[in-house]
């Protein structure tokens, strides 16, 4: 697992909102809101994936 650190997600609607991007990359993870990371369970490709998407929604994510 990859633990990407998301200084940007504040709320429950962050979660929400990355949760769900995330699902439609198809991409196995953990969303942390306390400790603002995402751990994606994958190769680099996939975390390639989540970072892209993170970004997408106007998350930056640093592994």
């Amino acid at each position: 697992m990859t633990t990407l650190q998301v200084p940007d997600m504040h709320c429950e609607n962050c979660v929400r909102r990355i949760t769900e991007a995330l699902t439609r990359e198809g991409l196995t993870f953990q969303v942390n809101l306390d400790q603002k990371t995402v751990r994606v369970d994958g190769d680099a490709q996939a975390v390639a994936a989540a970072v892209e998407a993170l970004d997408d929604l106007g998350f930056e994510a640093k592994a």
